[in-house]
């Protein structure tokens, strides 16, 4: 990548991910991989608030994927190449391929740990120092999940009081104290006291708007499944699924904070869409888990959207597990039972031989 003339940040110019399949040195903290796809103006909000962060320009980069756009996508970005480490990467819309928009990012990126983030996300100005602190407090390789404000609202109006999106901060502590429009996964968070790694399905709540994991992790299991490109939904669980599989824990930072502006969906098309990808995402894993996962995905994605909640499914599969438990138990007892029923016939056979034996012996006197 060639150094903009006068500057330390990178020219904004095209890179060629195509080929790029090892991993790189780091040469920072992190790397922002933000995919977007006609959305300059929801992109120009997350790039300001990334302008904003605490944390030195010089340890994070931000990497772009263009999934083809039409709009003023690169204009956008070209106004922030002297203010922010830029890499630009685009690919030719063929529909929607989020999975390998990202994957795209992971190739190119520079960073020790990469942090997705969604166009329309604002990062409160300290939310990759927080990234940053909690990935170096632990031991192990984990993969962070970011806690997003305004998840739950489905237009501006929800929010009750305006947002700024030019000013992160500002906005998020307004919501907080309005105590508004919180996480939706917060009855989860709430209550199960942030304890994620403890969850037996944590992968459930990992979606990929608003996380950080390490580059190496996504070299061990695998980047996102670009099989799930054209359909929205469940590429990201996919991920989760398999760093859990791989003991890397799920962990929640709430003080890396961020704010999604609401944006209108069709329900219904999300339902079908994701339904279609959970049924593979099963084929893939066909697991217990990822059963219980596909049975009431439909109604996961309603909770989401009509009661601005997920469902527990932690709660779900520990009660399967506790009632397989109890049938296995059942089933012992019962082979307990009829062992011991097969040992007191046996007895009986033994003590009628055993009168048969005096009997012929009484005789015989």
């Amino acid at each position: 990548m060639k150094e903009k003339q006068g500057s330390r940040h990178q020219a904004v110019d095209p890179v060629n991910a195509e080929t790029m399949n090892t991993m790189s040195n780091d040469k920072f903290s992190i790397s922002v991989i933000i995919p977007t796809y006609n959305r300059c103006q929801y992109l120009e909000y997350t790039l300001k608030s990334l302008v904003s962060q605490s944390l030195e320009a010089s340890n994070f980069e931000v990497v772009i994927i263009d999934d083809g756009s039409s709009d003023s996508t690169f204009s956008i970005i070209k106004t922030f190449e002297k203010t922010i480490n830029l890499k630009y990467v685009y690919q030719a819309d063929k529909g929607f391929r989020s999975g390998s928009a990202r994957n795209l990012g992971i190739r190119v990126a520079d960073g020790r740990i990469c942090l997705f983030l969604d166009s329309g996300m604002l990062a409160k100005s300290d939310c990759l120092q927080q990234h940053l602190d909690l990935h170096q407090q632990k031991k192990n390789e984990v993969a962070i999940i970011g806690y997003v404000y305004g998840y739950s609202a489905k237009s501006e109006a929800d929010f009750i009081t305006p947002v700024d999106p030019h000013d992160a901060d500002g906005s998020i502590a307004k919501l907080v104290e309005m105590g508004k429009v919180w996480d939706i996964r917060e009855n989860i968070y709430q209550k199960y006291n942030d304890k994620l790694e403890d969850l037996a399905m944590p992968w459930t709540l990992f979606w990929s708007g608003h996380l950080s994991i390490r580059k190496k992790s996504l070299f061990d299991v695998g980047f996102f499944d670009e099989n799930y490109d054209s359909n929205w939904g469940c590429e990201d669980n996919d991920l989760g699924y398999r760093l859990h599989q791989a003991k890397k824990e799920i962990v929640l930072a709430r003080k890396a904070v961020s704010l999604h502006l609401p944006h209108e969906i069709d329900l219904n098309l999300r339902i079908q869409q994701g339904s279609e990808n959970c049924k593979y995402f099963h084929q893939k894993f066909p697991t217990h888990e990822i059963q219980l996962f596909l049975d009431y995905y439909d109604q996961e994605i309603s909770a989401q959207c009509i009661n601005n909640e997920v469902v527990d499914f932690h709660e779900l599969i520990t009660s399967v597990r506790r009632q397989e438990a109890e049938g296995r138990r059942q089933k012992a007892e019962g082979r307990r039972q009829e062992a011991g029923g097969r040992r007191q016939e046996a007895e009986g056979r033994r003590q009628k031989a055993g009168g048969r034996r005096q009997k012929a012996g009484g005789r015989k006197l």
